[in-house]
């Protein structure tokens, strides 16, 4: 679909000649009362064409379709004019009768829909869905006119570079959707893979690693879901399984023990803060002391082991971080990185760079994971002089907080992942609020021979001479 060409502020194009006639007589006239009004035209479009575009992977019918141009930016939004002003208050007069009309014919229908044509590259299709009858569509508008006035003045944002990564699959096209938090790129792999991992984790464990899906780029009905099996070979005896995400499965054995050693604490410390007396606790009550410090340790441990399993899944294979000393360049490999950087380093030299985070040294949870990395390796690290003061460490309060910050950073990291790296979702583990997986594509070619190998399929002979 291209972008209508006309010469007025907006366009307005609608499949209804009766609509037409309202838009002239109720919004257009009214208009032109006042000086330098917002200048509008309709067009009443065929409705034998439907947007193919729009229903590839999202169904959104509205009553009518308005395209910005960039003279309503300039002359009206930017300046913020007396006819934007007017225009917006007689649009929401001018609504009232669309409200009412949200199904026809059985269909959910919004009010309209925003298109704006971004630096002659990218159609932007603001959606506006069926909602509430007393749904202030007014102020959504004006924040989404808004937002297309940021757009086209700001050379980068955060949207915009949220824009240019996003999946279109024709003319550039991208669908932007409206929250508390305002507008919002739709990427359509990850909306697809949404529907996907749903349905895909109905009968499975959490701890598993997310499946490789393959979609159709021609069709998006038309995919594959592969799991990453493994088959485990041992005295003897093979298993096959799923693999286990490392990162789910260390960050679980680290939450299971915190919850068994809060027990504890709840049981025999937090009474003592009541007492203030008998420092010196029976035979039989250190033993719970004892089985105490095996359970703490061994969450402190694998908290920070999930860290470690969770930068090295943030390493892309082929990645390369190269360094220099003395005249001497040094080209580090994704395995060597592993290797060679300690945890602290990986996430403020390497990750950084990689995920396009800020100093993570900045940020509230960088204190806790100094104090977890420090105290792990006192424990990896044993030495004797510092055992009084490392057991007196596990026994402070403060040590739940510390072992908990671990699914805090790994959070942290998932929104990056989530705007800058979605190829890196499939390695993100479930349960950690970014359950997505971005699919990859394949042709309408490779599809069809993909589905033939899987399922055994001959190629006949009409088949090899159509390719």
């Amino acid at each position: 679909m291209n972008y209508p060409t006309f010469d007025t502020d907006l366009l307005i194009q609608t499949d209804r000649e009766e609509f037409k006639l309202y838009i002239e007589k109720v919004l257009i006239e009214n208009l032109n009362t006042k000086e330098t009004p917002v200048g509008i035209t309709v067009d009443v479009t065929s409705s034998d064409n439907p947007d193919i575009e729009d229903r590839d992977w999202i169904y959104n019918a509205s009553l009518s379709d308005i395209y910005i141009s960039v003279s309503l930016i300039k002359k009206h939004i930017v300046p913020d004019s007396k006819g934007y002003a007017d225009f917006l208050e007689k649009f929401d007069s001018f609504l009232e009768i669309f409200k009412s009309m949200s199904k026809i014919d059985g269909l959910e229908l919004a009010p309209f829909s925003i298109h704006f044509e971004l630096e002659n590259t990218y159609i932007l299709k603001f959606l506006f869905h069926p909602l509430p009858e007393n749904t202030d569509y007014v102020t959504i508008m004006a924040s989404a006119l808004d937002t297309i006035s940021h757009l086209h003045q700001e050379k980068e944002n955060e949207l915009k570079t949220a824009i240019q990564n996003s999946y279109s699959r024709r003319n550039n096209k991208k669908y932007l959707t409206f929250s508390d938090d305002g507008w919002k790129v739709l990427n359509p792999l990850l909306e697809i893979g949404k529907e996907i991992t749903k349905d895909y984790r109905k009968d499975r464990d959490w701890r598993v690693k997310k499946p490789h899906i393959m979609l159709n780029q021609d069709n998006f009905t038309q995919r594959f879901i592969l799991d990453s099996n493994w088959v485990l070979v041992f005295d003897h005896l093979e298993t096959m399984l799923i693999q286990p995400n490392d990162v789910a499965l260390y960050s679980n054995i680290a939450d299971r023990c915190l919850n068994q050693a809060l027990e504890f604490y709840e049981k025999v410390i937090l009474p003592r803060h009541k007492q203030w007396h008998g420092s010196f606790p029976p035979l039989e009550i250190q033993k719970e002391y004892y089985d105490y410090f095996e359970i703490i340790i061994e969450a402190v441990i694998f908290a920070y082991t999930a860290l470690e399993a969770f930068a090295n899944i943030c390493i892309p294979s082929g990645w390369e971080y190269q360094t220099e000393a003395n005249g001497v360049k040094t080209i580090y490999s994704k395995e060597a990185i592993e290797r060679k950087f300690p945890l602290r380093e990986k996430f403020k030299k390497i990750i950084r760079t990689i995920l396009n985070t800020p100093d993570p040294s900045r940020e509230d949870w960088w204190i806790s994971f100094t104090e977890l990395e420090s105290l792990r390796n006192e424990i990896i690290h044993t030495k004797q002089s510092k055992s009084e003061e490392r057991y007196a460490k596990l026994l402070s309060e403060s040590i739940f907080n510390i072992v908990r910050n671990h699914k805090n950073i790994i959070k942290f990291y998932g929104e990056h992942i989530s705007r800058y790296k979605t190829e890196l979702l499939e390695e993100f583990p479930y349960e950690f609020d970014y359950d997505d997986v971005n699919p990859g594509l394949m042709t309408d070619k490779n599809y069809l021979e993909s589905y033939k190998s899987i399922h055994n399929i001959n190629l006949d002979k009409s088949d090899e001479e159509e390719e």
